[in-house]
């Protein structure tokens, strides 16, 4: 019956083909391995007191983006540009495009707490940088010389200091809001420990002052951190009050905790990059849309798994390293003490004392060099953490539904993947693996899409029976299957869309359940790093980690909860998780193909199986995908075919990528039709359309950025999300602005391609 079922159901739906849509190890905050510090003191008291002159230029009436461009021109921008180069950053292209936002008239009090919010990360980098500068040549360092890093950091936190001092962030009794708290003086805090810093520096006792140092560069960072959580929950606390009365002042709350969560947003991705991300999509989405208890879950299971870091860095250091280990019980302790507030809310005031006093011990046994003891603490510690966690209101994906026949075929799809690494590879094995669901499966998408996948699998099971090309056959099994679970990912989720008035939300949660089993077949493609151009275009190297599988895990938790069509606005959710869904797997299978013809440029001249085997699973990785790119380049796909099938000298990079881009651009170009064509009609399709068409030019905004520079891509960042805002809100004119904003940014880019 439920193979029946899966059969009609999935036969009903239309065709894949005709539709569009260096951090620490300590504590997770990005800096360089060697950091290039070149403002002095006085600059940064210059900085410093600039930063305070557009601090009363923003709140004049009209803003003079004239006056804040001459007062960040000099010293402010030029510390601005050494945070960028050393932590990877674009902070000085946000603040200009800002700037330019103001002189357009385009939201400028948006734009003068983007300004602000910017310049205050620039400060607290500066911060985070020296005080690790120091870290780095504490051993070498003249105590002149470390002592005037020390001042740098001083001078710089002068410019920060309103922030840091303000109240705690609570969430109220009903965790529906959050109110204020006790002031933990964060600023007192940190200037204390800024002059225990200062004595260590002298380095009268070397071994014990490296040691202290360690502590207080966890109590400045951490306090650092913690002000900026308690500036995030503050502007949540904000848009929550005011989004049934003011849409302006919550449009600005919305803008300033999106920034300031940038600032900390590496303390929490690392442990938590799916609760990061949902984060970052309640600060950037519908006010209406912000549940405080959800971020502060969030939040706290990603500071969560810090201070587990930092205990199990104790753990390896204590009875070994001293100063280590009370270096890391510190990071655990000053991490612990964010989240102790809400430690009291969920679990009483008693829990909280008892976390309390095992961080203590875990600090007193780790000066003692303790490993007894630290093992007691961190026992107590893990303990009261795995409680409180539990009452956390986290994202998680709940299955509800039989998947007994998709789950058998991803276990034999992995079982697959372990035999085809053997040597020898046992064809007859992988053959007794693929008969079963996995096979059904492989025809069902077979009879839909019109493919001849199965015939591709067993003549590739042929091939390895026969010993020949047995590395490339393999390569093909694997590419094909993952096409299988990719077109039961789009089939499954296209479907509890399109039926979505019509089914009962039960079944809409049976399909919704099995793409989301489908979908662990291929979570691993989905988890790898991003392929970029090298700066000569002449390669491929790796970029940075998308985290495309936790925006698609995200998007499929978001998109069962609309399935019970409790709100009137639900299907539009489920509409944009389902684009949340496919472009990203489309993304992963184009980083796929990209990372092949890495492997092929490195090895042609050197290994030519190893380049051949890169270039089968090109070829198949691109067959996956291969529509998106089509549909509006065909010949730009053709060509990509016959440069991943040819000669291996024939592979050029910047070409691949090239018209992978163009193809991208023409979905934009439709998505802003449909916009268009909808934008007065029917405002939910085009809140659809416009988020599809920003997660296509995510796509490509890394080669943007490559190719142009990082203020075009800001640009092209701004434009989108108030493309998002215009279409959600019906401001005309702000989406025309948009509109244009980003067809300027694409034409610019489209001269750079080949």
């Amino acid at each position: 019956m439920l193979l029946s079922r899966f059969l009609i159901m999935l036969g009903s739906i239309l065709m894949l083909y005709g539709g569009i849509t260096t951090l620490s190890n300590e504590s997770g905050i990005v800096y360089a391995a060697t950091l290039q510090t070149t403002s002095s003191k006085e600059a940064i008291e210059t900085a410093v007191s600039a930063f305070k002159t557009i601090g009363t230029l923003r709140r004049e009436s009209p803003i003079n983006a004239d006056a804040i461009a001459g007062a960040y021109a000099g010293a402010l921008q030029t510390l601005t540009q050494e945070v960028d180069t050393t932590n990877s950053l674009s902070l000085d292209s946000d603040i200009l495009a800002a700037i330019d936002d103001i002189k357009k008239n385009n939201a400028p009090k948006l734009a003068g707490q983007v300004i602000d919010k910017t310049l205050q990360r620039v400060f607290y980098q500066i911060i985070f940088n020296r005080i690790a500068t120091i870290r780095e040549q504490f051993n070498d360092g003249t105590p002149a010389a470390l002592i005037q890093k020390l001042d740098e950091a001083v001078a710089s936190f002068q410019a920060i200091t309103g922030t840091v001092a303000r109240a705690n962030q609570v969430l109220t009794a009903d965790r529906r809001s959050l109110q204020e708290g006790a002031n933990s003086g964060l600023d007192i805090l940190i200037n204390e420990s800024f002059e225990r810093v200062r004595a260590t520096l002298n380095k009268s006792n070397p071994v014990e002052d490296f040691a202290n140092f360690g502590v207080e560069r966890y109590a400045i960072r951490m306090s650092l951190a913690r002000a900026y959580y308690n500036s995030v929950l503050r502007e949540v606390a904000g848009v929550i009050e005011n989004r049934d009365r003011d849409p302006e002042t919550t449009a600005i709350e919305l803008k300033e905790g999106e920034i300031f969560y940038r600032i900390i947003e590496s303390l929490i991705a690392r442990d938590n990059p799916a609760g990061s991300l949902l984060i970052k999509a309640q600060l950037t989405g519908n006010a209406s849309r912000i549940v405080a208890d959800e971020i502060v879950s969030e939040l706290s299971k990603g500071l969560i798994g810090r201070v587990k870091a930092e205990m199990n860095g104790q753990e390896q250091n204590i009875g070994k390293d001293r100063a280590h280990a009370m270096a890391e019980a510190a990071g655990a302790v000053y991490f612990a003490n964010i989240l102790l507030p809400d430690v009291e809310l969920r679990l009483g005031a008693g829990v909280r004392s008892n976390l309390e006093n095992a961080l203590s011990l875990l600090q007193g046994a780790s000066s003692e060099n303790s490993a007894p003891k630290s093992a007691e603490a961190r026992q107590a510690i893990s303990t009261i953490l795995a409680s409180y966690e539990n009452e956390l209101n986290v994202a998680k994906y709940n299955n509800t539904s039989d998947t007994a026949f998709i789950d058998s075929a991803v276990s034999a799809y992995q079982a697959i993947g372990e035999l085809r690494r053997q040597t020898p590879v046992n064809a007859d094995a992988i053959a007794a693996e693929y008969e079963g669901e996995l096979q059904q499966l492989t025809l069902l998408a077979d009879s839909i899409y019109g493919l001849s996948m199965n015939s591709d699998i067993l003549t590739a099971i042929g091939f390895i029976r026969n010993e020949n090309q047995v590395a490339l056959a393999a390569q093909a099994i694997d590419k094909t299957l993952q096409r299988v679970f990719a077109l039961v990912i789009y089939n499954r989720v296209t479907l509890a869309l399109d039926a979505f008035d019509n089914l009962a939300p039960e079944a809409l949660e049976l399909e919704w359940d099995r793409a989301y089993a489908a979908y662990q077949a291929i979570i691993g493609t989905a988890s790898r790093e991003n392929k970029v151009l090298t700066a000569d275009r002449l390669a491929i190297e790796t970029g940075t980690n998308p985290n495309l599988d936790d925006q698609i895990t995200l998007a499929f938790i978001q998109g069962k909860e609309a399935l019970g069509k409790e709100n009137a606005n639900d299907k539009t959710h489920v509409a944009i998780a389902r684009e949340n869904i496919i472009i990203p797997v489309v993304r992963s299978f184009l980083i796929g193909v990209l990372r092949e013809v890495e492997g092929i440029i490195a090895d042609r001249d050197r290994d030519i199986d190893e380049a051949r085997e890169k270039q089968i699973e090109g070829v198949f990785f691109y067959r996956i995908i291969e529509v998106f790119i089509a549909q509006f380049n065909p010949a730009g796909s053709n060509l990509i075919k016959a440069q991943l099938a040819g000669d291996l000298a024939g592979t050029v990079a910047n070409q691949i990528v090239s018209e992978m881009s163009k193809g991208i651009i023409g979905q934009i170009r439709n998505n802003l039709a449909q916009i268009e064509s909808t934008f007065n009609t029917d405002r939910d399709r085009a809140i659809v359309a416009a988020e599809g068409l920003s997660l296509y030019a995510n796509i490509f905004l890394p080669d943007l950025g490559l190719r142009l520079n990082s203020l075009e891509r800001v640009k092209m960042e701004n434009a989108l999300q108030n493309l998002k805002e215009a279409c959600a809100s019906g401001a005309v004119d702000k989406a025309i602005a948009a509109r244009e904003a980003l067809l300027a940014v694409i034409a610019n880019y489209e001269k750079e391609l080949i």
